[in-house]
């Protein structure tokens, strides 16, 4: 169901030290850096929690996103399709975008409530 998620914090450098610690036993390493963000996933290798700063006084939720994995491109443009017609917002149309990835097929639309969501039929990995 989940291609990745990701979160916003305050601090990158405190949080490579905290989720490299929490995901430890877990199997789950960190898999890319840059300066703005980290991603881990099982055994380092895969990117499927990505972590990157945001600024404000309300941290949680502000940079926060959840990203469905789609079984193939029309259902990305299905269910894309029925949340705007159920009044969600376009962050980013459905369909190929290779300034992401070379093989990334998807969409981010808002919520109604202003939940970020990504339904993704291509790889990030």
């Amino acid at each position: 169901m989940f291609d990745h998620l990701s979160v916003g914090v305050r601090d990158l450098d405190a949080a490579r030290r905290f989720y490299a610690a929490f995901f430890s036993p877990l199997g789950h390493g960190e898999a890319a850096a840059s300066d703005s963000e980290l991603a881990f996933g099982p055994g380092g290798l895969v990117r499927q929690f990505f972590v990157y700063p945001v600024s404000g006084e309300r941290v949680a939720g502000l940079g926060s996103h959840i990203a469905f994995s789609a079984p193939g491109r029309a259902a990305v443009h299905e269910a894309f399709d029925a949340a705007v017609a159920l009044g969600a917002t376009v962050v980013r149309p459905a369909g190929a975008h290779p300034d992401i990835a070379s093989d990334y097929y998807g969409a981010v639309l808002l919520d109604p409530d202003g939940n970020k969501l990504e339904i993704v039929a291509g790889t990030m990995h």
